[in-house]
Parts: structure tokens; sequence; C-alpha cells
């Protein structure tokens, strides 16, 4: 198996204006997205839930991360502690799911039994095992952090905090969502993509796809303004900040001049590398996406809605959950999937990226800062 190196990124340049793209087979070489594991997903920090989720002692959370089990856990001292899914006797797994554990988590093999902060409680006849310490088989560690009322974890144990991680990232979200804190899990709508995550993402992140007389998302150009879209990048974090637009098409359900209860903006909130919290105009409901991928070459999208409760069941929320269900999220799963079979041609190696001078909504400033972190996560 050839190392990532072998497929070269010399036309890829610092100069999003002048840059070509990442090459090919970094988006289906199997020792692409092996190492991708180890460099990207192993060492950066991951959404776990929601902090109301884990909010009571006993609370858990479990998370896959490549393999990786893991769960977080709310202690019967109120302090949230994140341990890999394992037990320390013959590796079976603890949790499944979500829930709550009354007491101790017991593991379904041999019935180890753990304490909320890790430690192991009862080992059944370990007084008669020479040399035997509970002391010395207590779960292992993993760092987690709550953030922007979510819940993180991280495998690297010398990662930095988040919010030196990424820089700004907090104050942006409490911006343009206060209650981020106050909000409960609403419904979760998942799209199984047949493309590798970095296809996803970069989809998501850019606007050069959808211009207004363009063949794709022209509802989506009805109701934000493109034009006036801004593009900032960050350490670790993009945000695309657009304007309402005229909702010419009637997409859903829109709030009559001078009547508008929320934000007409259109917010997206991406944090590296898999992660992003948006907005969609007038809409009282936040949502997410976590880009999950399953294998080199296929995704799967968990898009999660959020509202206040006792909120967000207006004609406008519920009319944009449905179009986003029904309409703009199946259009986007064809284009990444369109992608996925093309990238793998013979006829393409790189491509030029469009990212014209002054980060308008149209270019793709956004994506090639994406495709940095990459390429600098795998050859640096």
């Amino acid at each position: 198996m050839a190392a990532v190196d072998a497929f070269p990124v010399e036309n890829f340049t610092d100069d999003p204006t002048t840059t070509f793209t990442l090459p090919s087979p970094w988006y289906f070489k199997p020792e692409v997205y092996e190492k991708e594991k180890e460099e990207i997903f192993f060492k950066s920090w991951r959404v776990v839930c929601h902090a109301s989720e884990v909010a009571n002692p006993g609370d858990y959370a479990t998370v896959d991360i490549h393999g990786q089990g893991v769960f977080v856990i709310r202690g019967r001292d109120g302090n949230l502690r994140a341990f890999y899914n394992v037990c320390q006797h013959r590796a079976h797994e603890l949790l499944q799911g979500k829930g709550n554990v009354k007491a101790v988590i017991t593991c379904p093999y041999h019935a180890w039994a753990y304490g909320t902060d890790g430690g192991l409680r009862t080992a059944r006849n370990c007084e008669n095992v020479k040399g035997f310490d509970k002391a010395d088989f207590g779960l292992a560690t993993v760092r987690v952090q709550e953030f922007t009322g979510f819940v993180f974890v991280n495998l690297d144990d010398n990662a930095k905090p988040m919010h030196e991680w990424a820089p700004g990232f907090e104050d942006c979200v409490r911006q343009w969502f206060p209650e981020v804190e106050d909000v409960r899990v609403a419904s979760q709508k998942d799209f199984e993509i047949e493309a590798n995550w970095k296809v996803v993402v970069e989809n998501a992140i850019e606007g050069y796809h959808f211009p207004n007389s363009g063949p794709v998302h022209r509802e989506l150009c009805d109701i934000i303004d493109l034009p006036g879209t801004k593009l900032q990048i960050h350490d670790n974090w993009l945000a695309i900040i657009s304007p309402p637009g005229e909702n010419k098409g009637e997409v859903y359900p829109w709030p009559a001049k001078g009547e508008e209860r929320h934000s007409g903006y259109f917010i997206t909130l991406y944090l590296w590398p898999d992660w992003i919290i948006y907005y969609w105009p007038n809409m009282d409901m936040i949502s997410t996406f976590l880009m999950r991928p399953t294998s080199g070459e296929s995704s799967v999208v968990e898009n999660a809605y959020y509202n206040v409760p006792g909120r967000g069941d207006d004609e406008t929320t519920r009319g944009a959950v449905e179009w986003f269900n029904e309409r703009l999220g199946p259009e986007d799963k064809d284009l990444n999937e369109g992608v996925q079979r093309g990238i793998r041609s013979k006829g393409y190696y790189q491509g030029r990226l469009f990212a014209q001078k002054g980060e308008s909504g149209g270019s793709e400033h956004c994506v090639h800062a994406f495709q940095s972190w990459v390429k600098d996560a795998l050859l640096d």
C-alpha cells in the first residue's frame, strides 16, 4: 500500500486565488483514509451530544470514533467524565447508545462493575486472585469538554483545550445562537451518502455551486443573499454569514414583513474536522450536521434539530425542516455522490479552485482552508 505522499500535491498552494485542489486519490485511496483516522479523527475534538442529554448523575452517551468506542457520563459528584468503552478484564464493550446508570457500570460479560468515576468497584472472586488490586484496573480516561452547549471528546491526551484549539468559535456561536444551552433535541434525519467525508464537507462550506442562474439549489438562493454573504476563516473553524433573501419561490412559509420573530440570516459555523451548526432564516430552531465517515468512500450525515422546549412548532420552522429533509438534503446527497463517482476517473487528478478576491459567498476560500488543514494534518 502506497503512502499518502505518493500522490503529489505540488499544484496545491497557500494562495486560494491560484491553487489547484487536493489530488483525487486523497478521496478514495484506503491508505489516505487510514492515515486520516490517526492524524485527524484521533487528534481532534469530536462532538458526542448536547450537554442536556447527560445533565443528570448517571446519564451517559456513547460514540464510536472509527472503531474507538468512547462514552461520556455524568458522575455522582456532578462532574462529566469520558472513558474508552471497554472493560479492563477481557475487553467487552460496556455501554450502548444513551441512557442512565443507576448505580454502577456493569460489564455484560463477567459482571465487573465500575463507578461513574471509572474506578473498579467489584470483580467477582478478585479476593482470591494473587496480587490483584482493584485500583490498577480503572477505566481508561478520554479528554472531555463541555463547549458551546455540547459535549466533545478528544483521544489525544496532549490536545489543546477547545477555547485555545478553536479561538473565537464559542463567542461566535453564542452571538448567533444565544440560547444554545437551552435547546433540546427535537428530531434527527440521517443521510447515507456514498461519498468520501471530505466531499461532503466541501459541499457544505461553499456557495459556488448554487448561483441564482445555476442548475441546483435555486430555492436556497431565494432565501439567502448570496452576493452579500461573508466568509470568515479562523483557526480550526469557519463562518459563513448570509443575509436573508426575498424568498421569491416561497420555499417555506415566510413571516410577513415587520412580523419577523427570529433572525433572517442563514448561518453556517463549521468546526474542524466534521461538525457544523446551522441556522435557517426565520426558523425557531437550530440544526447540526455531523459528517461521519463509514468508509473511505461513504459517510452518514447526522442532521439533528434542536429547539427550546415549548417553541419551534410554528409554521415557518416546520416548513423549513420539511424543506431541508425532503428537498435540499437529497439534492446535496446526489451532488456528493456524483462527485465521488467522478473523482475516480483516470481523466481527473486535480481541479482548480475558484476563490476570487473579496471572499464573496460564491467563492471557494473556505474549501481552500479546509483542504489546507487536511494537507497539513497528513503531510506535516
